[in-house]
């Protein structure tokens, strides 16, 4: 009887215990652009990789909104007129991410012709070889957001709340603050234990850095304990990271809601 009544309070706690880590929201969004016909997918901050896709004809457009995928299948049946799945001439394709939005999904295709027009019933088509790659990375519960913009698609997902730590489609490192790109030939020192600096080589044009740090008169640290200096700033072009990229980084490793 004391086993029973043990086990009967345990199931009870159970229930007021948080739903473990891994039924938390995936960190990934798929930004759907109706003005350009593309899908860009962003995976932990960082974007990833943009798709040409087919959306909805003008009687038939696809929904505008924030969605998530609640299921997925390979090789989806077409009932509508009863072909069977993976069957060459099955309308959807080999894969099928299935939206919040009742009868529409992100799938494959059998008209691999109609991608980049507005062709679709409503629905968000891809070539087979795009919706494989993405159906492989894109788990449950992944935010879509369907739109129109005309910006840069890291600018357009952190304007619509995702907090995007990449920039020009390059990861920013912890503690980066701006890229710097060489276009003449500088020399690279390097710091001693001492703290004197040592020429050991020299960088070509056309190469680009990362800087962790720089005094606003030509020395930028790219880390290493190594340093570039263009005093006249006249062979280097030095790009700031936008301080939204910035906050975002923060906020991601703090932790902050």
């Amino acid at each position: 009887m004391k086993r029973i009544l043990t086990a009967c309070i345990v199931s009870l706690l159970l229930l007021f215990v948080p739903q473990a880590a891994a039924e938390e929201e995936p960190d990934h969004l798929i930004l759907i652009n109706l003005a350009s016909n593309q899908l860009s997918y962003f995976a932990d901050g960082q974007y990833i990789r943009t798709f040409s896709v087919s959306t909805g004809k003008p009687d038939t457009p696809t929904p505008e909104g924030n969605f998530c995928i609640v299921n997925k299948y390979r090789n989806k049946k077409y009932y509508r007129k009863n072909i069977a799945g993976g069957a060459p001439n099955n309308p959807l394709g080999t894969r099928w991410m299935g939206l919040s939005k009742p009868q529409y999904a992100i799938h494959g295709t059998s008209k691999e012709w109609s991608i980049g027009r507005y062709e679709s019933g409503g629905c968000i088509r891809m070539h087979d070889r795009d919706v494989q790659w993405l159906y492989a990375r894109a788990p449950l519960r992944t935010t879509v957001i369907i739109t129109r913009f005309h910006e840069p698609v890291e600018h357009a997902a952190h304007r619509r709340g995702y907090r995007v730590t990449s920039w020009n489609g390059q990861r920013v490192l912890q503690n980066q603050i701006g890229r710097l790109t060489v276009f003449d030939r500088v020399p690279l020192y390097w710091r001693d234990p001492y703290g004197q600096l040592v020429q050991v080589q020299t960088v070509m044009p056309n190469e680009g850095f990362a800087v962790l740090s720089h005094d606003g008169k030509g020395q930028y640290d790219i880390g290493g304990n190594f340093y570039i200096f263009d005093p006249k700033q006249s062979k280097t072009r030095y790009i700031q990271v936008p301080i939204h990229i910035m906050a975002n980084q923060y906020k991601r490793q703090s932790g902050v809601k």
